[in-house]
C-alpha cells in the first residue's frame, strides 16, 4: 500500500503538494496525519472540492511498502507514521522545500528544492511529464505557493516560484479563489490570542540585535498560529520574533526573522522542529511556558553572536549645545572646536542636529540671531551602544547621515562620524584580509541601471533621441543626464508618463550650449540658447521639445528672492532641486547608459511615500517650494516628512511668504488648483496657516470645502457629457477659493497676486454675476427657456460651472444644466440674406427680428425654417 502524507495542522502548501502527488502517484491513498488549518477545512467545505482521503485511524501502518512525504521530512511532525521509519522493506519518497537538518528522514528517492513551496516542486515535474492540470487544481497549487511565500513577498520566494506560478494561472488558476482564503479576516479568538501576544511581548538585545519573544496560553487549539505571528511581525515592525503558545497539552513555536544573522531554523532544530533560516515551527512537550521561554533565550544567546558594536568605535564625549544658542553662537563653537556637526540639546535631552552648511547659509541670509531650534534637523536616525556597526553602516550610507548620535534614551553618550565608520571598516578589511569585491556607493550616490524601466515606460522616438544625446554628450567628452520630474515618474508608474505631456529636461556636465549647438546639426534641429544662463531649448521637428541646462549651483541674495547661478556639478545641481523625489537623474552617456543617480534618498522617499526636502534652509531660499510640496503631496498621495513639516511651519512663523513676489505665488496656486484634487491641497495650506499669505481674512470653511466638491461634482458631469468648450479648470477652483471674502478683498487678493487685468475683471464681473443669475433663478421657479438663455448667454463657462456648484437649489442647477446641455447650442435658420429675400429693408431691424425669432425658438413656439418664415410675415 502506497501513502501519500504531509506534516500534522496541514496547510497549503502541503494540501496542493499532496493533490500534485496523487497525480504522480494514483493508485496511493491520500492520508492527513493530523489536524489540518481552518483555512483548509474552510476550503473544502466552501469549494466542495472532494480530495479522495482516508482517515489515519482506518490505516494499518503494518499494510504500508512505499511513504510519500510532501512538504516535510521531519519524523516530529509526521504523527503516528513515525513509527513506522526504519522499518525494514518500507520505501521513502520525499518532496520537499525545507535544509535538511541533523535527525531529518532521508529518502529513497528525494525531490528537494531550493524554493519558496513545495508546490513549485511539483509544479515543475508535473510540467516536465506533460500530465494534465485541471483548473481547480491549478487554483490548490497556486493557494500552496501564495500563501507558503506570502504572496511571493518572502525572501524564501525564488524564480522558479514565479515561473511555477504563471505556469498554474496559463493552466486556469483562479486568483479570485486564492484571494478570498489568502487575505482571510481573523477570528474573535484569533484577535484575543494576537492581543495577548503583543501584551505579553518581551524585548532582548542579544549581540546587537532586537530579539522579541512572545508567550500566551489558550485552552483549546487554535489553528493557523503562523498568520497571527505574520500579523504581529508586520503590526509591530519587528525583525526577529518567536512566538510561544500553549496549546492541547503542547507548546507550539513559530519563529521569523528579517535579519541574515539569526538563523531561527538553526534555534527550531534545538526543540525538534524546522523550517528555514527565516521562518521555523517547532512543537515541544512536557515543559511549562515560562521554562521554554527562559530556554529560548539561553538557545539564542548561544546561537546569536555579538557583532561588532557602536560602544566599540564611538567617539565619547561629544560638544553639544543647548537649544537657546544662536546660528552665530553654534558657529563660534564650531570653528572653536573644528567640528562641522553639533548634537542639540534641552538640558540633557537630545533634540536634532545643526551642520555647519545650515549654519553659514543661515548667516548669509542673516539669520545670526535666530535659534538653533528653528533650523536644526529633528529626524535623526540614531543608535544605540549595543546597535551592530553593519547596521550603523547601513543606516548612514541609505539616509545620507554624516553623523550617527549614539543615545541611552533620550540622552547622548557620543557619537560616530563618517570617519569613525570608515576606520572601523578598514580595519575589518584588514582583520579579514580582503577587499570588498564592490561598494554601494559610487561617487558618493547610490546607483542602479534602470535602462529596461526607460524602454518599458518611454515612447520609443524619445529613447532614440536620448541615446543620441548620450552618444554626442561622450563624443565631446562630456556627461549628459536625465533629470527631474520625468525620472521621479519612470520609477513610479508607467501611467504618470503622458506623451502629450512630457517635460524632458536635460543637464550637461560641460558646456550646456556647446552641446545643443552640436546637437542642432546632427539631428537639424532648432535651439534656442541663453548664454547668462547656460541654457537652450532644443525644438524637434514632430513638436517635441527638451530642455538643456548646464550643471550648476545656486543661492539666494535674500530669502524668497530669484537663485543666482553657477556652473558646477551633477551632484550640486541636483541638490539645489526642491525634493529629494525630484533629485534623480539617469545618466545618457553609452557606457554607462540608463544608470540611475541618487544622492540623497530619492528612491528611499519613493518606496516610503514621503515628500523630504534636501537641506534645512530650502524653505527660506524659496518659499514657493512649500507650496510645490502640498502640491506633489496630494498628487502622489504621499506624506510630508516630519522634520520637513517642521521647516514649513518654521518659515510660517518667519512670515517670509510675505516677501514671496505676487507673480511666483499665483503660478504656484494656478498649478494647485489645476490637480485632480484641489481641495485636498486647500484644507492642507489651512492646516500650515498659509491662506493669510494669500489675503490676512482667507480662511478655510466647511461651506468652502462643499463649494469644492460641488465643482468636482460638475467637472465629472461635465466631462462625462463631452460637452463642447475648452475651460480652465484651476479658474474654477481659485473663483471659489475667494468666495467668502468681500469684493473689496478680492480685488486686493488679484493685486497682491498681480492677477493680469483681463483675468481680473472677469473673476470679480464672475461674481456678480454669479450673486445676480443665482438670485434671479431663486425667484422665478418657471423660468421661460429664452430668459434663461439670454441670463447665461455672456457668462464664461468657468464662472457657469462655479455657479452650478454653488447653487444650492435644484432649479438652479436644472437651469444651468439646460443651457450647457441644450439652450446654447439653439441657433437661427434664416440670416440677414433671407431677410433680405423676403423684402425687408437692411437695417436694425434685422437683430430685432433674428433676437425675436430665436427667442421663439428658444421656447419652442418656432419649430422649423418654415416657421421662422411664417413667423417673419404674420409679425413684419
Amino acid at each position: 500500500m502506497d501513502i501519500i502524507t504531509s506534516h500534522t495542522n496541514a496547510d497549503f502548501d502541503s494540501l496542493a503538494s499532496m493533490v500534485a502527488a496523487k497525480k504522480l502517484y494514483p493508485e496511493a491513498k491520500v492520508v492527513f496525519p493530523g489536524s489540518q488549518e481552518k483555512g483548509i477545512r474552510d476550503f473544502f467545505h466552501k469549494t466542495n472540492y472532494d480530495l479522495p482521503f482516508d482517515k489515519i485511524k482506518n490505516i494499518k501502518l503494518q499494510e504500508i511498502s512505499r511513504l510519500i512525504l510532501v512538504d516535510t521530512r521531519s519524523p516530529g511532525r509526521i504523527g503516528r507514521f513515525a513509527d513506522i521509519i526504519g522499518r525494514s522493506g518500507l520505501k521513502i519518497h520525499i518532496y520537499d522545500h525545507h535544509p535538511f537538518i541533523e535527525g531529518d528522514i532521508k529518502g529513497e528517492e528525494e525531490f528537494i528544492g531550493e524554493v519558496g513551496a513545495t508546490t513549485t516542486i511539483f509544479i515543475e515535474i508535473l510540467k516536465d511529464k506533460d500530465i494534465e492540470i485541471t483548473p481547480m487544481e491549478a487554483t490548490i497549487f497556486a493557494l500552496g505557493i501564495y500563501e507558503e511565500t506570502g504572496s511571493l513577498t518572502f525572501p524564501t520566494t525564488t524564480e522558479r516560484d514565479l515561473f511555477a506560478v504563471a505556469y498554474i494561472i496559463s493552466k486556469g488558476a483562479d486568483l479570485k479563489v486564492v484571494s478570498d482564503f489568502i487575505t482571510r479576516e481573523l477570528d474573535r479568538e484569533q484577535l484575543s490570542l494576537l492581543n495577548e501576544l503583543i501584551q505579553s511581548a518581551k524585548s532582548y538585545l542579544i549581540g546587537g540585535i532586537k530579539v522579541v519573544v512572545a508567550t500566551a496560553s489558550t485552552e483549546k487549539y487554535l489553528p493557523e498560529l503562523a498568520v497571527l505571528v505574520h500579523k504581529m511581525r508586520d503590526m509591530e515592525g519587528l525583525d526577529v520574533l518567536f512566538v510561544a503558545v500553549r496549546m492541547d497539552e503542547r507548546i507550539h513555536m513559530v519563529a521569523r526573522s528579517r535579519v541574515p544573522s539569526v538563523d531561527v531554523r538553526e534555534i527550531a532544530s534545538e526543540f525538534g522542529g524546522g523550517g528555514h533560516s527565516t521562518a521555523s515551527y517547532a512543537t515541544v512537550r512536557d515543559i511549562s511556558l515560562n521554562e521554554f521561554e527562559s530556554k529560548l533565550v539561553d538557545v539564542l544567546r548561544k546561537k546569536i553572536i555579538a557583532k561588532d558594536t557602536a560602544r566599540r568605535i564611538m567617539t565619547s564625549p561629544v560638544k553639544t549645545i543647548q537649544d537657546s544658542t544662536t546660528i552665530k553662537e553654534a558657529e563660534d563653537v564650531m570653528t572653536r572646536y573644528g567640528v562641522n556637526v553639533l548634537p542639540v540639546l534641552k538640558g540633557e535631552t537630545f533634540l536634532g542636529l545643526i551642520s555647519r552648511e545650515v549654519v553659514e547659509k543661515s548667516l548669509f541670509h542673516n539669520l545670526g540671531e535666530t535659534k538653533v531650534s528653528e533650523l536644526m534637523t529633528t529626524d535623526v536616525h540614531t543608535a544605540t551602544v549595543d546597535t551592530p556597526v553593519s547596521k550603523i553602516e547601513e543606516t548612514m550610507i541609505e539616509h545620507n547621515q554624516r553623523f550617527m548620535p549614539i543615545l541611552d534614551g533620550l540622552r547622548i553618550l557620543g557619537a560616530i562620524t563618517r570617519t569613525d565608520l570608515l576606520r572601523a571598516l578598514h580595519e575589518d578589511v584588514l582583520r579579514k584580509g580582503r577587499i570588498p569585491e564592490e561598494g554601494l556607493i559610487k561617487g558618493g550616490g547610490l546607483m542602479k541601471n534602470v535602462a529596461a524601466l526607460v524602454e518599458d515606460r518611454l515612447p520609443a522616438k524619445l529613447i532614440e533621441i536620448l541615446k543620441k544625446v548620450g552618444s554626442i554628450a561622450e563624443g565631446l567628452g562630456f556627461s549628459a543626464y536625465l533629470v527631474g520630474g520625468i525620472v521621479r515618474d519612470i520609477l513610479l508608474a508607467p501611467n504618470l508618463i503622458q506623451d502629450e505631456n512630457l517635460d524632458i529636461d536635460i543637464v550637461i556636465e560641460g558646456d550646456g550650449i556647446a552641446f545643443a549647438n552640436r546637437i542642432s546639426k546632427e539631428l537639424s534641429v532648432r535651439v534656442k540658447s541663453h548664454q547668462k544662463f547656460g541654457t537652450s531649448v532644443i525644438l524637434l521637428q514632430d513638436g517635441l521639445k527638451f530642455d538643456v541646462a548646464t550643471a550648476r549651483t545656486e543661492y539666494y541674495k535674500s530669502p524668497g528672492a530669484l537663485p543666482t547661478v553657477e556652473i558646477s556639478s551633477i551632484k550640486k545641481d541636483l541638490y539645489r532641486r526642491d525634493f529629494t523625489i525630484n533629485s534623480l537623474a539617469i545618466k545618457l552617456n553609452a557606457k554607462e547608459y540608463g544608470t540611475l543617480v541618487d544622492f540623497f534618498g530619492g528612491q528611499r522617499d519613493l518606496k516610503d511615500k514621503v515628500i523630504r526636502i534636501l537641506h534645512n534652509l530650502s524653505f527660506i531660499e524659496d518659499p514657493t517650494r512649500v507650496f510645490r510640496a502640498i502640491r506633489f503631496e496630494q498628487r502622489f498621495n504621499f506624506k510630508i516628512g516630519k522634520h520637513t513639516a517642521n521647516l514649513i511651519k518654521s518659515a510660517v512663523k518667519m512670515d517670509l511668504f510675505h516677501k514671496l513676489s505676487g507673480p511666483r505665488l499665483y503660478g504656484e496656486l494656478v498649478l494647485i488648483f489645476s490637480e485632480a484634487e484641489p481641495l485636498k491641497a486647500l484644507k492642507r495650506m489651512a492646516e500650515f496657516d498659509l491662506l493669510r499669505f494669500i489675503h490676512p481674512r482667507l480662511v478655510f470653511t466647511k461651506g468652502l470645502g462643499a463649494i469644492f466638491e460641488g465643482i468636482q461634482e460638475t467637472l465629472s458631469w461635465f466631462k462625462l457629457l463631452f460637452l463642447e468648450g475648452k475651460i480652465e479648470k484651476w479658474l474654477i477652483f481659485f473663483v471659489c477659493m475667494m468666495d467668502e471674502l468681500k469684493n473689496d478683498e478680492v480685488t486686493e487678493t488679484c493685486e497682491r497676486l498681480s492677477i493680469p487685468e483681463r483675468l481680473r475683471e472677469k473673476i470679480l464681473k464672475g461674481r456678480e454675476d454669479t450673486r445676480v443669475i443665482l438670485y434671479e433663478f431663486f425667484k422665478e421657479k418657471r423660468m421661460k427657456p429664452s430668459k434663461i438663455y439670454r441670463l447665461l448667454k455672456p457668462v464664461p463657462l468657468e464662472i457657469l460651472l462655479f455657479m452650478m456648484a454653488k447653487a444650492k437649489d435644484e432649479t438652479s442647477k436644472r437651469y444651468i444644466s439646460l443651457y450647457l446641455t441644450e439652450l446654447q447650442k439653439v441657433k437661427v435658420s434664416l440670416s440677414g440674406s433671407d431677410l433680405k429675400e423676403m423684402g425687408i429693408e437692411p437695417g436694425p431691424l434685422y437683430k430685432k427680428i433674428l433676437d425675436r425669432l430665436l427667442e421663439g425658438r428658444l421656447n419652442g413656439e418656432i419649430r422649423s425654417k418654415a416657421e421662422e418664415k411664417r413667423f417673419i410675415r404674420e409679425n413684419y
